[in-house]
């Protein structure tokens, strides 16, 4: 006759078992959050901007495919030691009002990494709604922030920007062209590219 195994789950080896096991969900539950949170903290943070611009210098773009990142313009701006310290993008993205599209300006840091702010300079976006994207209340959640910028509701890497309700495509627009601003910097102007 053969025997059928019999588990005893008040064994001293079972509950040593379930101890174990748990301590290591806990500990990886905890530590993959430790690490994500080391690796995004950058993300929270907004960068204090310590310098003026004193002077600025026009590019030539017309070799750095600014077409393709809907650039129209750009600038080197340099401080008063004469140090380069951001570049000044000028750029179109789309928003709701696709017939008429959104303009505006980003400074991004000499090495393409922050977004130091940026100005709506033209939109035709709805009224009372997609305008708001020319408020400070929306515009000065980008300055000093680590790039790329992501929507609030975004799983994306990057710094988190609350969307204007009821205009999230004028917003989420807005991201696009800050985007942009800093892949057109990276690709032509800094180390990286």
């Amino acid at each position: 006759m053969k025997k059928k195994a019999h588990f005893n789950k008040n064994s001293p080896a079972t509950i040593i078992s379930l101890v174990i096991m748990i301590v290591v969900c806990v500990a990886v539950i905890f530590g993959s959050q430790a690490i994500y949170n080391a690796a995004n903290v950058k993300y929270d943070e907004h960068i204090e901007i310590d310098f003026t611009i004193a002077s600025v210098k026009d590019l030539s773009i017309s070799s750095a495919n600014a077409s393709d990142y809907s650039v129209i313009s750009a600038q080197e701006a340099y401080d008063e030691n004469g140090e380069l310290v951001a570049y000044i993008i000028d750029g179109t993205t789309v928003g709701y009002n696709q017939e008429s599209p959104i303009e505006m300006e980003t400074i991004i840091s000499a090495d393409g990494t922050i977004v130091y702010g940026i100005d709506v300079l033209q939109q035709d976006e709805t009224e009372y709604l997609g305008v708001r994207i020319k408020t400070s209340e929306f515009k000065d959640q980008f300055t000093g922030r680590y790039l790329p910028v992501v929507s609030s509701t975004s799983t994306q890497k990057g710094s988190k920007i609350d969307l204007l309700s009821k205009s999230t495509i004028s917003s989420e627009a807005v991201i696009d062209g800050v985007n942009n601003a800093q892949s057109f910097v990276t690709d032509n102007y800094t180390a990286e590219g």
